[in-house]
């Protein structure tokens, strides 16, 4: 499946490999016209449930972060993968990834010295040339730079997006009125100099993310509207069920999760509903996904709950996202580095270091997941011989193309017309008038636009298109005055077939 996903998405200009012409470098994708559209959609779905409905906000921080910030968050001594080198070929790879592979063995949290030692006692060759390794060592996964001229100062490429709103923070706390809990959120590039690699847009040098910091006061660790989610439940591997050998996941209500202690405190919870009404909005089946709790020797030593979202690929089950209680750690470091006192003040309380809870998601991973499990293999109603994408009509490519019947007799002008009020009322309309009528309908299903208007004859007569429902295949005739509020919802309501 993966060959044949990929093949349609660098055909129809979902993504394509960067710099194509001079040879791939691997770990770079750009998203092409399509994708690229897509792309947003998602970031805005993700905006809407995370930030906008929550009263929450977001900022633009810088990429290039000096040493220094880097140092306080820790990422300069600790952010790496343990690396192993062929003696023979020179080819680098993941040492943990390459016990698990050849020993089928987890090795998460072993020290380099741990798994050279596994490497060499079961003589793990080479998979490329069967060369002898060398030995395991710590790799740094930032990209280093250095900035300015002269004796310049170093810095790296942002490996995560979280560490701008970190320091930030003061400026923002006190522009936002000094209250808690406060949500600040970003989208935006980070970057990870992989060791290897692959599996396309799995594992990137160039990835983008969409972060929250949920800043609230440890002594009152409790959620302003988790009422709205108690009862709601999410599926979740537990860390009892993955030491006691249990497959699957379980349903467990948001206050299940509380009283059961599974996670420590209702704003955990409560992300990790919307998490997933997030995740079922842009069109992940429910069943593909779950929450798993990370075990203790897997979790950030700063860290009092770490949940992991993985779901079910052709690649395998990957991580999506992670939700963190990250405490203070990276205010209090940050402080500490600085000399700076990020200590707010609250009203009855004095002054606190705020704690974070934060959802991280990435972006380009979830858009893979999006084509696997929309991807269609012809059929449907219309018995169609193309191959199609059943994408929620929130993250479609094109909200609606608009086709005209003919391209004479005015018809193709007047469709024109049409698309140009369509797209001024904030809709994204693509438009087409080549090719017979039947082939711009697969054209639209093969990158998965939910809505097809056609403009005809009695359309210029009456006033009236019809709209032609991807899924089903079946048309209904409307009239052009109010045809955009009538998309948008169809759209709200996610509605593919008539």
């Amino acid at each position: 499946m993966q060959e044949e996903l990929m093949e349609i998405a660098l055909k129809r200009n979902f993504m394509m490999p960067s710099n194509e012409i001079y040879g791939h470098t691997a770990g770079f994708y750009d998203y092409g016209v399509v994708g690229a559209a897509m792309k947003r959609k998602i970031e805005n779905a993700w905006r809407e449930l995370f930030l906008w409905r929550e009263g929450f906000y977001e900022i633009e921080s810088a990429s290039v972060l000096p040493e220094n910030v880097l140092k306080a968050s820790g990422h300069v001594d600790n952010f790496g993968d343990p690396m192993v080198q062929c003696r023979k070929c020179r080819t680098r790879v993941r040492a943990d990834k390459l016990l698990e592979d050849a020993l089928k063995k987890n090795v998460e949290g072993m020290k380099p010295a741990e798994m050279d030692a596994l490497v060499k006692e079961n003589g793990v060759k080479c998979g490329k040339c069967g060369g002898q390794y060398g030995e395991v060592v710590w790799f740094n996964l930032m990209f280093a730079t250095t900035i300015g001229a002269g004796e310049a100062e170093k810095g790296y490429l942002r490996p995560e997006t979280a560490q701008g709103i970190f320091t930030g923070f003061p400026r923002i706390f006190r522009a936002l009125g000094a209250k808690l809990p406060l949500g600040v959120g970003q989208i935006g590039k980070s970057f990870r100099n992989e060791i290897a690699p692959r599996q396309a847009l799995m594992r990137l040098r160039e990835f983008t993310q969409m972060e929250l910091e949920y800043f609230f006061n440890s002594a009152d660790a409790k959620h302003p509207r988790f009422d709205e989610v108690k009862e709601k439940s999410v599926r979740v591997r537990s860390a009892e069920m993955q030491k006691n050998n249990e497959t699957g996941a379980h349903e467990f209500s948001c206050s299940e999760l509380v009283e059961k202690k599974i996670v420590p405190n209702e704003i955990v919870a409560y992300f990790m509903y919307r998490t997933a009404q997030f995740y079922e909005a842009v069109g992940l089946k429910r069943e593909k996904f779950w929450f798993r709790q990370l075990l203790p020797n897997e979790m950030p030593h700063y860290s009092k709950g770490n949940f992991d979202v993985e779901v079910e690929t052709s690649y395998g089950v990957i991580e999506l996202m992670g939700l963190a209680y990250r405490t203070d750690f990276d205010l209090a470091g940050h402080a500490k580095a600085s000399s700076q006192d990020l200590s707010v003040h609250v009203e009855g309380q004095g002054r606190v270091m705020p704690h974070v809870v934060e959802p991280s998601f990435g972006v380009d991973r979830l858009f893979w997941a999006i084509l696997e499990q929309s991807y269609r293999k012809g059929g449907g109603a219309e018995k169609r011989d193309w191959n199609w994408f059943d994408f929620a009509p929130i993250v479609a490519p094109f909200d609606a193309c608009v086709f005209p019947l003919m391209k004479k007799d005015g018809l193709s002008e007047k469709a024109e017309a049409l698309t140009q009020v369509l797209r001024h009322e904030g809709l994204s309309i693509y438009y087409d008038e080549s090719g017979s009528i039947g082939k711009r309908y697969a054209r639209a299903d093969e990158v998965g636009v939910p809505y097809c208007i056609t403009f005809d004859y009695e359309s210029a007569e009456k006033g009236t298109v019809t709209i032609r429902y991807r899924n089903d295949g079946r048309q209904e005739r409307v009239p052009i005055k109010g045809l955009g509020e009538r998309i948008r919802g169809l759209i709200l309501d996610g509605k593919t077939s008539l």
